[in-house]
């Protein structure tokens, strides 16, 4: 079972430990398989048993290893019996991806035009707001600490990425995300000034739109969503997204060079625009249609 991993076998086989969060699926999951192919000792963690399962026997199935402990990157507690479960057996942590999180997309104020009275107006709604400010940014400074103090107390070398955004500076219809991956963004360059000192890395990953399963799946069942993806594709300069080997290359360049720290590498194929308006005549101007065309509005694991 995911919740009792066996570490045991030969470490000096293997480069250290790799711990991703939110490595069960997606760009998580990508991101571990990479590491494991690499030889790093991979450990991911996550909430749901059933899905850190299926990614182990996925990755075994390929002829990778992937290590699995349940963890609740929000909770203090949590974190800590999950870095005393990597002290138990392992091999000494050299990496830790900070990737868990999610992303609820909300206006701060969603306008609804009505042809018989005023407008309807719905505000971002505060537990959408906290909620995804204490995955992505509490789960990062929680995660990132205990690997801090892990590698300072062995006296070892380490490396932490944080996945970012290429949008953290500001998106339409993305107030709690840009808010909380500033902030990783944030973290990442203070804690590279207070820890390289130690001989500890600290970088970001920024990835732009991620060809992934997520955004197949909704794109496929709006065709609303589909359109405006492709609109706004056709803005980015290299006219395509990235996909998940693109990040979980970077990642690995982020861990192994000894000179990247105190910075964010953007894998974004050039970078997106804050909102792209669309076509005329295909929505009217005064509707707010496309609004509920923007990013995914539930995508876990997002970056």
């Amino acid at each position: 079972m995911c919740d009792q991993p066996s570490f045991s076998g030969q470490h000096d086989a293997v480069r250290g430990t790799a711990l991703v969060t939110g490595g069960s699926r997606g760009l998580g999951a990508a991101i571990a398989r990479h590491l494991a192919a690499a030889g790093w000792h991979t450990v991911i963690c996550g909430r749901d048993p059933e899905n850190l399962d299926a990614a182990v026997k996925a990755a075994a199935d390929d002829g990778l290893a992937l290590h699995a402990v349940r963890a609740d990157v929000t909770d203090e507690r949590s974190v800590a019996d999950l870095f005393e479960r990597l002290a138990e057996d392992a091999p000494p942590l050299g990496l830790c991806v900070n990737n868990a999180g999610s992303n609820f997309s909300r206006r701060l104020v969603s306008v609804r035009e009505r042809p018989d009275g005023p407008p309807l107006l719905s505000p971002h709604p505060l537990e959408d707001f906290e909620r995804v400010v204490t995955s992505l940014l509490t789960g990062t400074f929680l995660v990132g600490r205990h690997a801090a103090q892990t590698m300072l107390a062995a006296g070892t070398p380490g490396a932490i990425v944080n996945i970012s955004s290429t949008v953290r500076k500001g998106a339409y219809g993305q107030s709690a995300y840009c808010a909380a991956k500033s902030g990783v963004e944030a973290l990442t360059r203070t804690w590279a000034t207070e820890l390289g000192e130690y001989g500890i890395r600290v970088s970001a990953v920024a990835p732009g739109v991620v060809d992934g399963e997520a955004l197949r799946r909704r794109s496929a069942a709006n065709e609303r969503h589909a359109a405006y993806m492709a609109d706004l594709r056709r803005h980015v300069p290299l006219r395509r997204w990235c996909d998940e080997k693109d990040v979980a290359e970077a990642v690995a360049f982020a861990a192994d060079n000894p000179s990247v720290t105190g910075t964010v590498l953007e894998v974004d194929a050039g970078g997106l625009p804050a909102r792209v308006l669309p076509p005329a005549g295909r929505i009217p101007a005064t509707s707010t249609a496309a609004a509920t065309a923007d990013l995914p509005e539930e995508a876990e694991n997002t970056a």
